[in-house]
């Protein structure tokens, strides 16, 4: 597993809603597992109850990237409609390596899938154990999206010490996941940026295009 450890080369292009994404220009694959510049917050989504979307609803900028499992995406219209209202930036979270070793088209799905639900393709995506395979690795280089780990795993039984450059991954699984009030105490503890600029150095300011 490579690791990017310098500024890379970027297209910034505005979507519908002046967002702006980012595609990775390298020589050759990489996994993103740690920036140069600040903190950035990511959670693993494979579980939102009522709650979830209820403090997702309420969370202020700057918003931590949501890694969120394809079949969530489908059975929860409601988060979904938050993502987009809020413009909560939104990676794909797959499944672990080797269910993609035993099902070699299932990664080209899961990104159909969550490009049809979402109206835009991944710009991010993370296997559930954070191990890429050199074919999971192929397909996301073709389809241009950015191959993201994390520096830091934050549990209920763990007690990070962040540094600069850290990319913070918290699991939010029915099976296991932080209480909402310990993310809020993690966010309240730490200022978090939004994960191009931790990575990159970029500053993105977005607005709504007026009605």
């Amino acid at each position: 597993m490579t690791v990017i450890m310098m500024a890379l080369l970027l297209f910034l292009i505005p979507s519908k809603n002046s967002i702006l994404e980012v595609f990775r220009l390298t020589d050759e694959p990489n996994v993103i597992t740690k920036g140069n510049y600040g903190i950035s917050l990511t959670i693993d989504l494979s579980y939102a109850d009522a709650k979830f979307i209820e403090w997702l609803n309420e969370a202020k900028v700057p918003y931590p990237l949501l890694m969120v499992d394809t079949d969530l995406l489908k059975r929860s219209p409601t988060l979904v409609k938050v993502i987009q209202s809020k413009n909560i930036p939104i990676g794909l979270l797959g499944k672990n390596s080797d269910f993609y070793e035993t099902h070699p088209s299932q990664l080209e799905r899961d990104i159909s899938t969550f490009s049809s639900i979402m109206k835009q393709p991944p710009l991010w995506f993370r296997t559930k154990d954070y191990v890429f395979l050199p074919e999971v690795t192929r397909v996301l280089w073709k389809e241009q999206i950015n191959m993201l780990a994390a520096s830091k795993i934050q549990t209920s039984k763990s007690e990070l010490k962040l540094s600069k450059g850290d990319i913070v991954a918290i699991p939010y699984h029915q099976e296991e996941r932080l209480q909402l009030k310990q993310i809020d105490q993690l966010i309240e503890r730490n200022s978090f940026q939004p994960i191009e600029e931790t990575i990159f150095g970029y500053s993105i300011k977005t607005k709504k295009s007026p009605k």
